[in-house]
């Protein structure tokens, strides 16, 4: 049993201890806050076909990966806690609202089927089938069994119980979480791993990443919560959607995303600006594509308008890893818009490397995907030697 110090409780740092205590380790948490930033602000979309753009070769592999963890972690939670999960697993709709929109999905599709995910085209008489509360003036749709969703704030507060509950057999000593106050430097910190988990709040910590140049960046989202009214509904309907849609309106992205008990999640800007609230434009420009999408939206009530930064990195890839010269501190952040998705994952791989010797190379899957989000692939030869 290791003494595991995980700093940041957003669903990085609540899955990462979750993982952690698992595995038999003694955990403990510091945080300003719990789930408060970006986690409390994200849709949950768990789409590693439809979230990849044209050109992210190295981000399509990960995102794929990371969603299998999903199954398995609701599995484990379950066992933990009696507390909702938030997780579900229908399919997704991907929606054209004009016919370019549909051509650039169709020519997206074949770039997505091509890397051996699996997206199916949709008749009309299909689509109805499945939305039938979509505009009948949109061009037309494809189906993504393999993207799912899960409500990313009944997750953490699952989370939350699991950790601080009695636990399984073989799991670590319930967790401790400390918050309301920040974290200045590692020093403070007595124990056998540090795991940086705080966002775009890494950066700030005082340590020996301080050496890396994480090239973190705010990318800040606008997200809308609607709630349908049982009037907009009809006898037995519980939301206007029973599938996540995804579309694309005259180029623009947008998403919305049904909750349980009438709850509708509707996003998709993507700021890097300097306002910290939500834009208006923003506000409208979703309001206005998602009636055209989904016309009752107008018959929904507004319920919150917030919006959060998420933790951005050049390449959109994750940072993940020990640093250099000092392998007791693992930095863990960079998550960007795909938090929720490689949680589950980023969670498991750091536990994973807290049973590698530091001086043994690592092998197979592991080595590859880690690679790839080395917190170090930013940082200067000359900067590394310093501390080699």
């Amino acid at each position: 049993m290791q003494h595991v110090a995980v700093i940041g409780a957003g669903i990085i740092g609540l899955l990462t201890a979750l993982e952690l205590r698992r595995r038999g380790h003694r955990v403990d948490i510091r945080s300003t806050g719990v789930a408060e930033q970006a986690t409390y602000a994200a849709a949950g979309m768990l789409a590693p076909t439809s979230e990849v753009q044209f050109g992210q070769h190295s981000l399509r592999p990960l995102m794929t990966k990371a969603a299998s963890y999903h199954r398995t972690l609701a599995a484990e939670l379950a066992l933990r806690t009696e507390q909702p999960l938030g997780y579900r697993d229908t399919p997704t709709l991907v929606v054209g609202r004009d016919r370019s929109d549909l051509e650039a999905l169709r020519q997206l599709a074949l770039e997505q089927c091509a890397a051996g995910s699996e997206v199916e085209e949709l008749t009309s008489a299909q689509l109805r089938g499945r939305a039938p509360t979509l505009a009948r003036h949109v061009a037309g749709a494809m189906l993504v069994p393999r993207d799912h969703q899960v409500d990313p704030r009944t997750l953490a507060a699952a989370a939350i119980d699991a950790l601080t509950g009695p636990g399984r057999p073989g799991d670590g000593p319930p967790v401790s979480l400390t918050t309301g106050s920040s974290v200045a430097s590692t020093d403070e910190i007595d124990a056998d791993q540090i795991i940086l988990t705080a966002g775009l709040g890494t950066a700030e910590i005082n340590g020996p990443h301080r050496v890396l140049d994480l090239s973190l960046r705010p990318v800040h989202g606008d997200i809308l919560r609607l709630h349908v009214p049982d009037s907009a509904l009809l006898p037995g309907e519980d939301n206007l959607l029973d599938h996540t849609v995804r579309a694309l309106v005259r180029g623009r992205p947008l998403y919305l995303v049904p909750r349980s008990g009438g709850g509708l999640v509707l996003g998709a800007t993507s700021r890097e600006d300097d306002m910290t609230g939500a834009s208006a434009g923003g506000v409208l420009t979703l309001l206005q594509d998602a009636a055209e999408i989904l016309p009752s939206v107008r018959d929904t009530e507004l319920r919150e308008v917030i919006a959060r930064a998420r933790p951005g990195t050049p390449d959109d890839l994750p940072l993940l890893g020990p640093v250099p010269g000092d392998p007791r501190v693992i930095v863990s952040t960079g998550y960007h818009r795909h938090g929720i998705l490689l949680s589950a994952w980023a969670a498991a791989r750091t536990a994973d490397l807290l049973e590698v010797d530091p001086g043994v190379p690592l092998l197979g899957d592991m080595a590859g995907e880690l690679a790839a989000v080395d917190p170090a692939r930013f940082t200067t030869t000359s900067r590394l030697q310093e501390v080699s």
